[in-house]
């Protein structure tokens, strides 16, 4: 077994060890925070150029 397929075979075993409903509820906690993320830096990059003028 190569080094690059132990790899992929390792996190492929793990994303399927995760259920279903994990899955779903760990994408509803990401995208929660990624809003928030993106919104701030809209909120710093409105501001930095609020400054410039």
């Amino acid at each position: 077994m190569t080094d690059e397929f132990a790899k992929f075979d390792s996190v492929v075993r793990k994303i399927l060890s995760v259920s279903h409903d994990e899955l779903k509820r760990r994408e509803k906690e990401w995208k929660r925070k990624r809003a928030g993320r993106k919104r701030s830096k809209a909120l710093h990059d409105a501001r930095a150029s609020s400054d410039k003028d």
